[in-house]
């Protein structure tokens, strides 16, 4: 292929890859279309140079233990009672949202490619989290929760669980360029208000615990950082003393009794442990949580009748089994020590970006919010993944 085809090719597919991230919240149908694209000039690209596509040994490890983990869901498709709903399932979760991964890691290694496309991304974000002020200044709302540009405020506060430790880290490490660093730092200012606007408390928590692992690496040798860390935490907190519903609000994390969405989500654990003693191997099936839960499961204590289990691990554990639990368990402890120990060879930035934004949406939010299933969320997750893979082995 000449060289002027196959940068244009690249070229193509980076623009493709940010315009799906970028409107996958505004538009799912737009999202499709640059979904369709990437995976268009994707295979046009491994077509003319599947000869020369070379990827790195530690990529190919992680995308080994991704499909182990596919894997073992794959039983549930077949014994859990509607292999077309399970097999439609499997791939929209697991092929179709991690189309964007392979292409980008595969072909895109310019470092101001992958730069524009974070920094694009970023903007979007920033914008995103304006746009919860805008809701609930105005009360658009029905229970006065920003929800950004895409339908659940639950949705962007798991990209906020991501975004929020990246900023922090892209502002600190001395690698990014300036006009990234800009953008990030508008942006940062914008997800704090959406921390108070979204309020949500498990994007509290999760910040709490990941913004300090994130930045003190960059904070312990510098007073001057360690001061702008702390200034952050500091201003956060006192506008939730000052404010007294956000105050009970994080004081009600404990509360399992009377606020019902943390007592509504440990009834729906409740009866995923008991789907898997009915169904132990294989789980109940991919896709049929919503099917079993109400008339077969559901108990009175769960007020809510909730969609899905709210949480990545209890809800595959009930729909794949043990079998789709350990495949899970395996591709989480796999990502998240090789991430921590690549990091640890030479405390590159784009390691530790990886890891923190993967322990932020699948691990920590994910265990109280299914997001695993959240399709913009997903996708926007290996968008990130595939680009700081970029970053790391990226040419200039």
């Amino acid at each position: 292929m000449p060289q002027e085809k196959r940068n244009g090719l690249i070229k193509a597919l980076a623009i493709s890859a940010a315009g799906m991230v970028c409107l996958t919240r505004i538009s799912m149908a737009v999202g499709e279309i640059f979904n369709g694209l990437v995976l268009l000039f994707g295979l046009i690209l491994f077509y003319y140079l599947k000869g020369s596509v070379n990827l790195p040994k530690e990529i190919k490890g992680y995308i080994k233990a991704y499909f182990i983990f596919v894997l073992c869901t794959l039983p549930s498709v077949f014994f859990g009672g509607d292999i077309a709903k399970g097999l439609h399932e499997f791939l929209q979760m697991w092929i179709w949202r991690f189309v964007v991964f392979l292409p980008v890691v595969a072909f895109i290694r310019k470092r101001n490619y992958l730069i524009n496309m974070l920094t694009a991304y970023t903007a979007v974000f920033g914008v995103d989290c304006f746009v919860t002020l805008i809701q609930v200044v105005y009360h658009l709302g029905n229970n006065n929760r920003g929800w950004g540009l895409g339908g659940s405020s639950l949705g962007i506060a798991s990209i906020m669980c991501m975004m929020l430790p990246l900023a922090f880290i892209i502002l600190l490490d001395k690698n990014f360029e300036q006009r990234l660093k800009r953008v990030t730092a508008v942006t940062l200012i914008c997800n704090w208000i959406a921390i108070f606007c979204n309020k949500s408390r498990g994007s509290w928590v999760t910040s709490l615990i990941l913004i300090p692992l994130a930045s003190w690496e960059y904070i312990k040798h510098s007073k001057k950082l360690l001061a702008a860390v702390a200034s952050f935490f500091i201003i956060t907190g006192v506008v939730f003393n000052i404010y007294e519903p956000y105050a009970k609000r994080f004081e009600s994390i404990t509360n399992v009794t009377t606020d019902r969405s943390n007592g509504d989500r440990i009834e729906a654990w409740k009866s995923c442990v008991h789907m898997v003693q009915d169904h132990p191997a294989t789980g109940i099936g991919l896709g049929m949580w919503s099917r079993e839960y109400v008339p077969h499961y559901w108990t009175p204590a769960d007020t809510q009748k909730l969609p899905h289990a709210h949480s990545n691990y209890f809800h595959l554990m009930a729909e794949t089994g043990l079998i789709g639990l350990a495949g899970l368990l395996y591709f989480t402890f796999y990502y998240v020590w090789h991430s921590y120990a690549s990091w640890r060879k030479d405390y590159n930035p784009y390691d530790l970006m990886r890891l923190v934004s993967f322990l932020g949406y699948v691990v920590f939010f994910g265990q109280i919010e299914y997001t695993l299933d959240l399709s913009s969320g997903v996708r926007i997750m290996w968008f990130l993944q595939a680009v700081l893979f970029g970053l790391k082995f990226a040419k200039a």
